[in-house]
């Protein structure tokens, strides 16, 4: 029996924060946006650093929340069979962070972002991560090798259009494979000098995004 538990529990708070905002004044009004906790530069450095998290729960119009929640559900139910629902939620929430970080730390102190395509990217680099520390086992990296057509079409796709955070997926996606050498998938092990050191570039990673965020301003 496939577990999707925290697939559909992601989902359901998904479509609970985006019903919410629609009540109050609408997922497209700035205000709102703010209001619930979506990404800014500007308002994090004044200590707003709940900014980094909840922006994986918002939504920017229907279309946007849509296709992010049909993605979680393909996505996630996969992933969250391969690694158990303990080890997705955390991979699927620090994916999640970091992208909102890469965002903070090279992004404008002006813009707003949200949206679960944060996260999202960091199942990619999670995809790219099977394919990379399990060489010696055939059919997962074989498994890793299949998303490598869709994730190139996605980052193309971001860098195309100037309406989707790139920073916040690329983030996501950077988070995502280095969590895929710390956490094993099921009944696997990952080889343990390979563990601390990606262990180490995600907390050195994480230092440096804050103190970029903070100290180097961007337009």
């Amino acid at each position: 029996m496939k577990k999707k538990r925290v697939t559909y529990i992601l989902i359901a708070i998904n479509i609970l924060v985006f019903a919410l905002m629609s009540m109050t004044g609408g997922s497209e009004n700035s205000s709102v946006l703010i209001r619930f906790g979506a990404m800014n530069r500007g308002l994090v450095i004044n200590g707003e650093w709940w900014r980094v998290f909840l922006p994986i729960f918002i939504h920017i119009g229907t279309v946007h929340l849509l296709m992010n929640c049909y993605s979680l559900y393909i996505l996630g139910g996969v992933f969250e069979n391969l690694y158990g629902s303990a080890k997705f939620t955390i991979i699927y929430l620090l994916s999640g962070i970091m992208g909102n970080l890469f965002t903070f730390a090279f992004g404008s102190i002006y813009s707003i972002s949200a949206g679960a395509s944060t996260s999202l990217y960091g199942l990619f680099g999670l995809a790219i991560a099977l394919f990379v520390f399990y060489q010696k086992e055939e059919s997962i990296k074989r498994f890793g090798a299949s998303f490598m057509g869709i994730i190139a079409i996605n980052i193309l796709y971001s860098f195309t259009n100037p309406s989707i955070g790139i920073l916040g997926h690329l983030g996501g996606l950077v988070g995502g494979f280095i969590l895929g050498g710390i956490l094993p998938i099921r009944n696997r092990r990952i080889n343990a000098k390979i563990k601390m050191l990606m262990t180490i570039i995600f907390i050195a990673l994480i230092v440096f995004l804050v103190y970029a965020g903070v100290n180097l301003l961007w337009v």
